[in-house]
């Protein structure tokens, strides 16, 4: 899709991290945007900042693991912009904890907010696109739904099906000639922001550096080539992760040994235990 001012864009997750972000680039852009966040009072800050740079803005308070409210979201864009061509599903979370742990009502937020929301949004969203003839769909994942990590079970289970969910949408649309595009955001961690920054101060100490951190001017540049290319996967880590994440995909046996060796597991096991 590559005309995009003058068009509504839904985002999720937009009240902090990279979703803050990626709405004010659309913005920059000159596409009018839903924005939508679990905390009203920082999405309402959002909006008040993005309004300046000329767009409508419309803002709406959901909990993305509440299944009964992701219709009227939907329904509350069409009727205030009337399309949407372009839907971001961002909002996550994870929670940290060797996985017997973890509590299983944490287990069931984490998949319904990662991967059950997504779904459901796009299942309600692409039949308008199809009507209209145009729209695209990202899905913001991670490298861990490449490559598992340690202490995260639920998050990076979450991870690996959005990838498959998108690859999925990707190969029903060349099937079905359908009018629009499909693309999965991979960063690694995501510099000076949202759960990186969340997973440090528990950790005490930066990540490793095989995992490297990307600035999320960086993801966001990634996110509008994938929509403007139409591209279907894009990784974004500055380090050898791809190199890695094809290693273990031929050699899934040797997952424990190189996460071991990186100083992986260790990280995130700092960072579990002080996992509120």
């Amino acid at each position: 899709m590559k005309k995009l001012k003058g068009k509504t864009a839904l985002v999720t997750g937009a009240s902090r991290g990279i979703g803050v972000y990626l709405a004010r680039a659309l913005a920059d852009r000159g596409m009018n945007l839903a924005i939508a966040a679990r905390s009203g009072g920082d999405l309402q800050k959002v909006k008040t900042e993005i309004e300046q740079k000329g767009v409508k803005v419309l803002c709406v308070p959901v909990d993305m693991s509440d299944r009964a409210a992701l219709p009227s979201l939907v329904d509350r864009v069409l009727q205030e912009f009337g399309s949407i061509e372009l839907l971001i599903n961002n909002a996550g979370m994870e929670k940290g904890a060797a996985y017997p742990d973890c509590p299983r009502d944490s287990v069931q937020q984490i998949i319904d907010v990662n991967l059950t929301a997504p779904m459901l949004l796009t299942h309600m969203v692409l039949p308008h696109m199809l009507a209209q003839g145009e729209g695209h769909v990202v899905n913001i994942g991670s490298v861990a739904g490449l490559v598992g990590v340690a202490y995260n079970e639920a998050y990076a289970a979450t991870k690996h099906g959005i990838v498959g969910f998108t690859r999925s949408l990707a190969a029903t649309a060349e099937g079905e000639g359908w009018p629009v595009g499909f693309s999965c955001i991979l960063p690694g961690f995501i510099a000076d922001t949202g759960i990186y920054q969340d997973m440090k101060r528990r950790s005490g100490t930066a990540a490793p550096l095989l995992s490297g951190t990307s600035s999320p001017h960086t993801v966001v540049a990634a996110t509008l080539k994938a929509i403007k290319r139409e591209r279907l996967e894009v990784v974004v880590n500055p380090t050898s992760f791809k190199a890695l994440a094809v290693f273990l995909l031929l050699f899934p046996g040797a997952t424990r040994w190189a996460l071991r060796l990186t100083g992986s597991i260790a990280w995130f096991k700092a960072a579990a235990k002080n996992t509120k």
